[in-house]
């Protein structure tokens, strides 16, 4: 879907979209040089804030940046977007890269710059929630999880964006990405869950994943409700034996799967629909909105 961004907040100033250029996006754009970080918002609540704003930070030290504002200040920033765009309902996106210099080596440079952007949330098709969506295993593209890279948001995303082309290309919704060792990691932009005989199994960190906040909140759920889990490593076989599979991320919450290309197949997913309610009431709770003398 295309959506035209009108306004974006620059280093704490809200401009038009237009306003930005190329001088601002250098290393971004050339190098990659940066990273980034999805939100969800409801009511102007940004949905598990802290955790996000832990990552983003523990990815901008692992990629030599720094981030000079606080928590608060980059929360307000968000919230003072969204709302003079009037939107309560929002995808947001955090991005961060170094300012300088243009030639490749960076020497000591670790100030950045931070953009932000946001648009109305649009959900994913209902009909992915209720039958779930289809994937294939990409031949072609893999996680390095030897690589610090594998656990990072970083604007370096063209492994991920070419596996989800092969993938649409070939009439699947996504691919699920093996690392050097053929053990599965992650769909192109989501976690990864099976379900066999009532246990929950996720690729373990080592496997090269992203530590995704979503992902994380479905353990606990799990460790809430009693529901066994383990995180390990696995090969793709070991989808043969599942009775469900499911992604997860920020913007879909949580996802079935029904098939995986010559692998999986099924059209019944009760601990994943259970799953799937109970992320729901966590998330309504946590959003419900702020009092008008909030900001």
């Amino acid at each position: 879907m295309k959506e035209n961004l009108r306004e974006c907040l620059f280093e704490g100033k809200i401009i038009p979209f237009k306003n930005i250029t190329i001088d601002d996006l250098w290393r971004g754009f050339l190098y990659g040089d940066g990273i980034f970080d999805t939100l969800r918002v409801r009511n102007y609540v940004i949905f598990r804030w802290e955790h996000h704003w832990e990552r983003l930070v523990k990815n901008a030290c692992f990629c030599n940046l720094s981030i000079n504002k606080e928590k608060e200040e980059v929360e307000e920033d968000i919230i003072r977007l969204l709302k003079k765009a009037k939107i309560e309902d929002a995808y947001v996106r955090i991005n961060v890269w170094r300012k300088a210099p243009l030639f490749f080596d960076p020497q000591d440079e670790r100030e950045s710059f931070i953009l932000i952007i946001a648009r109305p949330y649009h959900p994913y098709p209902d009909e992915f929630y209720q039958k779930g969506i289809r994937c294939m295993v990409s031949k072609n593209f893999y996680v390095n999880e030897k690589s610090i890279l594998s656990r990072v948001k970083s604007l370096s995303f063209a492994g991920n964006v070419l596996a989800r082309i092969e993938a649409k290309m070939k009439g699947y919704d996504d691919a699920i990405l093996l690392n050097s060792k053929w053990e599965i990691s992650e769909a192109t932009v989501a976690n990864l869950f099976f379900i066999i005989k009532g246990k929950l199994f996720t690729p373990s960190l080592e496997c090269g994943i992203l530590e995704g906040i979503t992902r994380n909140l479905v353990l606990e759920i799990c460790e809430r409700l009693d529901i066994e889990f383990e995180e390990g490593k696995y090969t793709i076989s070991s989808l043969k034996d599942a009775d469900e599979v499911f992604i997860t991320n920020t913007l879909c919450g949580i996802l079935p799967v029904r098939e995986i290309e010559g692998i999986f197949k099924s059209d019944n997913f009760p601990i994943t629909q259970y799953l799937m309610r109970e992320y729901e009431k966590l998330f309504i709770s946590e959003t419900k909105g702020r009092s008008k003398n909030g900001y």
